[in-house]
């Protein structure tokens, strides 16, 4: 009884660990020298704290703060009551100087307990602003994105026309020199400064020269505040994909296009009423189509003097080689399992080249793509699973498994080899050789099966032939009993 109240003492202290209160802190990444912009601290949980220190520090000025707020939520879900608060303080601040800074850390008393916000940055450009403002609350936690809010500061929409600097696409290379199957992430954004309602004709590059593979793919466009050529930019990622050249040479990217739907401000009629802008609409739709550059990427040819056991792969890996089984019957299925993992092209490895013992017979590889889909099948490993039947008994010996790659940073062919594994052999019934067993040929060891029960061999020796008896028909006594 003592040791189950120890160990239900112990589950309430784990517990309580993990549902330790903590401090999220809501921030814009980049924020103007001259802009005023909101920082909130966010504490969930049940119990208020009782107490909560923090200082903007010298790099930014404080402008209003702390704003206290309180918020409570009641969820039923299946008769089951939840309850969850949060507390947050709302700072207002505004930069001193240009640069990247670090934003002191808050603390906080909860129930005795001292808890303490992470560490986050900010990067203050002396640029204009994009048209959301910081202030107003859109900026999410460091790594977050945020919906671009509208109306426009850029002097291009309030003049009813629209600046090249204020709207553009923007399509950016991870290197735009490599070798032939070296992996490439290309990325296309839309960077504005004016208010957009939406989006026509979309047209993206084909790749022609490269395997491609969309790896982002959006429904839904979020923009968030990103700076660029010192300027703040409401950005979206609309696509991204991996590239991986497939000739040498200077391969050309086509541009992209896309018609972004801008709302402007109309002329003014000049009547100079100030009642104009109250009885006639200020904003206007007009479609503005932008293009990206065109890129071109050099594609030099892989070195000479490639192993025989080269499979295509550039990159890193490394190769693992094991059995299904350790131990079989003659005449059993078994498989050798060889699998290469690593970072490269790897949805583009060939199977390495497996040498079996004589009286092995070995059948196609199954082939499974473990890549992970998210970076574009760049990263993770491929399995080649070799089926084989063995004809006779004995301990053999499977390997080692020899792989070659072209490694990128040593700039040199890498040639792989695995463990070699031992297979035991016993000698099995003899009653598939006696019967005439066949094997039908197939990639999986379910499609190879015994067909001796029921398939024989063609007879090959002279038949004994001897008369079984004659037909009534047209006999003595068929006519006997006609007549």
């Amino acid at each position: 009884m003592k040791r189950l109240s120890l160990i239900l003492a112990l589950l309430a202290v784990g517990s309580t660990a993990f549902a330790q209160t903590s401090i999220k802190v809501q921030v814009p990444n980049v924020v103007a020298v001259d802009e005023q912009f909101n920082i909130s601290f966010v504490i969930e949980g049940d119990s208020a704290p009782s107490d909560f220190n923090w200082s903007p520090g010298d790099d930014f000025q404080l402008v209003w703060g702390p704003q206290k707020g309180t918020s409570t939520s009641i969820t039923v879900v299946n008769g089951k009551r939840t309850r969850s608060s949060q507390h947050t303080y709302t700072y207002i601040l505004i930069p001193r100087k240009a640069g990247t800074f670090t934003l002191p850390t808050a603390r906080a008393t909860v129930k005795g307990d001292e808890i303490q916000s992470p560490r986050t940055s900010v990067e203050v450009v002396s640029g204009g602003t994009s048209s959301g403002s910081a202030s107003s609350g859109g900026g999410q936690s460091s790594g977050g994105s945020a919906q671009s809010s509208g109306g426009s500061s850029s002097k291009s929409s309030s003049s009813g026309e629209i600046a090249r600097d204020d709207l553009f696409l923007r399509l950016s290379l991870s290197r735009t020199n490599v070798v032939v199957g070296e992996p490439i992430t290309a990325t296309l954004k839309l960077y504005q400064r004016v208010n957009i309602a939406g989006f026509e004709d979309a047209k993206f590059p084909t790749f022609n020269g490269f395997w491609s593979q969309e790896v982002l793919a959006p429904s839904t466009i979020d923009f968030k505040r990103e700076s660029y050529n010192n300027m703040i930019y409401n950005t979206a990622v609309l696509r991204s994909w991996v590239l991986i050249p497939q000739q040498a040479g200077d391969i050309a990217i086509d541009p992209a296009e896309l018609v972004c739907l801008v709302n402007v401000r109309a002329p003014s009629s000049g009547s100079g009423s100030i009642f104009d802008s109250f009885f006639q609409d200020d904003y206007r739709t007009i479609r503005k189509r932008v293009t990206s550059e065109s890129y071109k990427v050099h594609v030099s040819k892989l070195p000479a003097g490639a192993p025989a056991s080269f499979g295509g792969g550039v990159g890193s890996f490394t190769v693992k080689a094991s059995l299904s089984k350790d131990s079989l019957r003659t005449h059993d299925a078994g498989s050798l399992i060889v699998t290469i993992s690593g970072k490269g092209n790897v949805s583009l490895l060939e199977a390495p080249k497996i040498s079996f013992p004589p009286d092995f017979e070995v059948y196609d590889p199954k082939v499974t793509d473990n890549t992970d889909k998210s970076t574009g099948r760049t990263t993770g490993s491929k399995t080649f699973e070799y089926p084989f039947i063995p004809r006779s008994h004995g301990t053999f010996t499977l390997g080692p498994v020899e792989y070659s790659y072209y490694d990128i940073d040593a700039g040199r062919y890498v040639t792989l080899r695995s463990e070699p594994v031992k297979l035991e052999v016993a000698r099995g019934a003899d009653t598939d050789a006696s019967q005439g067993g066949q094997l039908v040929q197939g990639t999986m060891r379910r499609d190879v099966k015994s067909l001796g029960s029921d398939i024989r061999f063609i007879a090959t020796k002279k038949p004994a032939l001897s008369r079984q008896g004659s037909f009534f028909v047209f006999s003595g006594a068929f006519w006997g009993a006609l007549a």
